[in-house]
């Protein structure tokens, strides 16, 4: 799988607009207030520029991981700029003193949660869409630059393939608070999606 196709793409994007949509509603009901979400961004992309790709390039993140178990298995990751971060633990325990590389427990259980959350409602809307059966394993968290988080995943995909397809959006979307939801399918399950909706690799 080379590229894309056009119907691939649109296939594609559409799987992951409703996922992510679920995603942005079980923030919003947490926060209580909107949450603005970007049309997700669909990408057969090289490893060594997935940071740039989702726009983390440098940064700081929280990020938390999850094994995608089942008929489309595959890595999610959740993933929190700092101040995104900071935010959603100062909304939920405002008074806890917060030094981003040395969370404590309860701020790291925080975190996972809210990933856990996230990722549950985007696969549940992906495993409903595609009727397909897809389960998490547990969360795990690091708070690191970018690109030494995202070498965990990309080592393990590494060995079926040099290129990630990426499904990835942005919530908050405001200057300083971004979170990004980033679903990678092996390259197995990635087929087995187009089958499911009759979408050929010729197009």
């Amino acid at each position: 799988m080379e590229k894309l196709n056009f119907n691939e793409q649109d296939l594609l994007t559409e799987v992951g607009t409703i996922g992510t949509g679920h995603a942005a509603t079980a923030m919003a009901d947490i926060l209580g207030q909107k949450i603005t979400i970007t049309v997700p961004n669909v990408e057969l992309v090289s490893f060594n520029r997935v940071a740039e790709y989702i726009g983390a390039s440098g940064s700081n993140l929280a990020c938390i991981y999850f094994d995608v178990l089942g008929d489309l298995p595959g890595t999610v990751l959740v993933m929190f700029t700092e101040n995104s971060a900071r935010r959603l633990l100062n909304t939920f325990m405002p008074d806890e003193p917060l030094i981003f590389l040395e969370l404590s427990q309860l701020q790291q259980s925080a975190l996972m949660e809210m990933g856990n959350i996230l990722s549950g409602a985007y696969l549940t809307a992906l495993a409903d869409f595609s009727n397909q059966r897809m389960s998490l394993s547990v969360p795990r968290l690091a708070v690191d630059m970018a690109e030494a988080m995202l070498s965990v995943p990309l080592i393990k995909l590494g060995s079926e393939t040099d290129r990630a397809l990426l499904i990835q959006a942005r919530f908050f979307e405001e200057s300083s608070n971004r979170g990004y939801i980033v679903f990678f399918p092996n390259q197995g399950a990635t087929t087995r999606l187009l089958e499911i909706f009759g979408v050929g690799s010729d197009g």
